[in-house]
């Protein structure tokens, strides 16, 4: 009996001897180069602040600076939109809660004039003018377009 404690004391000490080893890593180099833009990290905290703060409000935000006007090619924005140096809103209702297809035409752009508002407050500081620094698409759920708001007006998505 002494000699089965004995070996269980034994075994328990040489495995507490090895686990603090597991705890060591090393950080990749290329995550500590990597450079990132102020207003990168600026729109990086104001989607966690939307998203902590109205949590059952807004589905998805994306926020993203567009330094070229690939971002806008890609989120394939209606001929004539240019989104280079522009900050791009993104908003999916993914709870398909809050743009409702039930209204008129001219409710749906009032709650996309609603929705931006709210966003703007977090970025206000970032964009000093709304209707020349944003560009905006929303979609409904399953990522369908809505609409987009471009230099102050909103529209409907046309197919």
């Amino acid at each position: 009996m002494k000699n089965k404690k004995s070996l269980a004391i034994i075994l328990l000490g040489l495995s507490f001897c090895f686990v603090p080893a597991l705890g060591y890593g090393e950080v990749k180099q290329w995550m500590i180069e990597q450079k990132t833009s102020y207003i990168d990290v600026l729109l990086l905290e104001a989607m966690v602040v939307i998203i902590m703060v109205n949590p059952t409000k807004f589905g998805d935000v994306r926020l993203l600076y567009d330094w070229s006007g690939s971002y806008g090619k890609e989120l394939k924005f209606p001929a004539g939109i240019d989104t280079k140096g522009k900050i791009l809103v993104r908003v999916t209702d993914s709870r398909d809660r809050m743009f409702s297809k039930s209204g008129t035409n001219l409710l749906l752009l009032e709650q996309f004039k609603q929705n931006l508002n709210n966003l703007y407050t977090y970025i206000e500081d970032i964009a000093t003018d709304m209707d020349s620094d944003i560009v905006a698409k929303f979609y409904s759920k399953g990522d369908i377009p809505l609409g987009y708001f471009y230099q102050g007006e909103y529209h409907l998505w046309e197919k």
